[in-house]
Formats: structure tokens, sequence, C-alpha cells
């Protein structure tokens, strides 16, 4: 099985059983809360150019995770849906114009829900339809894989923050 992997911030799905996926999963929208309650008034603020603040990837992680509830319960119907490329470039940059002033407990308690929901519909799957699949733009992915990449997304998005806020308070 090819797992989610990341060089940069060291994310391995293939570390994950089932169970501890869906956790971590299902973790996402406390790990966001005490991250965004602790972020203070640097939470609007960008830590250097380019880099979003907090409340930007937290919106961001939020969209990608609902996303993902959408991919996974597509894979899971067992009907291999083929969906056309997305420009994930643009897609995020559309997104992100309402990112910095969105209220933090509004985009946690929705990031917390799609989280919640995407660990439901895992935990309500059978194991075997992990494996089914869903190609867009040519790429094939597994429920599994899907599952992996919300989580890992979001995980790296916490790294970033946590990064982030140190070099604001730190300056």
């Amino acid at each position: 099985m090819d797992h989610e992997q990341c060089g940069a911030c060291g994310f391995d799905g293939g570390e994950y059983d089932d169970a501890s996926l869906i956790d971590a999963v299902e973790d996402l929208g406390s790990r966001w809360r005490a991250l965004l309650s602790d972020a203070g008034p640097e939470l609007r603020l960008r830590p250097e150019p380019g880099v979003w603040s907090a409340i930007e990837y937290a919106a961001h992680s939020r969209d990608i995770t609902a996303l993902h509830v959408f991919g996974v319960e597509q894979a899971l119907t067992g009907d291999e849906p083929v969906y056309p490329a997305i420009d994930g470039d643009d897609l995020i940059a559309s997104a992100a114009t309402g990112y910095e002033g969105a209220d933090p407990k509004a985009v946690v308690d929705e990031l917390d829900t799609q989280a919640r929901n995407l660990a439901g519909v895992a935990a309500r799957a059978d194991r075997a339809q992990w494996d089914y699949g869903i190609t867009i733009g040519g790429s094939r992915s597994t429920a599994r894989r899907m599952i992996e990449h919300a989580l890992h997304d979001s995980l790296h998005h916490v790294g970033d923050v946590e990064r982030g806020l140190d070099r604001l308070r730190s300056s």
C-alpha cells in the first residue's frame, strides 16, 4: 500500500493502524482549538510575507478536511468515480480570500465538525472499502490514502502555525 508521507514534517501514514488513524482525524478539532486559543494577538499576523497566519491555516485545514469528506464518501461508493483535474493553487487562492477575517471559534467548530464527519465516514466503512478509489485528473487515490492526506495536511499546518507563532513571539 502506498501511504502518505512527507519529508518536511515527518508524517508517515503507514505508522497509523486503522483505529489510530480514525482517532487522530477525530482529534483534529481539539488540536486546532488549543492552538488557536493560545495564539492571542498573533492570530491574524503573518510571520513573514508569503506565510499564512494561524487563522488562515486553520480555515484552509477546515476546507481541505471538508473536501476530503466528500472525496472519501465518493470513493466508498465503490463506483471508482472519476473527476477532472483540480487546479489546487487556484482553488486555494480563491478560497483563501476570506480566511484572514474569519471568526476563529466558527473556523474551529467547523473544522471539528468536518474532522468528526471524516472519522465517522471512515469508521462506518468496512476496511475492505478503504481500498476503494477515486480518480482526480488521472491520479487515483484510495479512501485510506485520502484519510491519511487529510490528517497529514492538517497536522503539517499545525506545525506551520506553531513555528509561525514562535517566530512572531520572538521578534
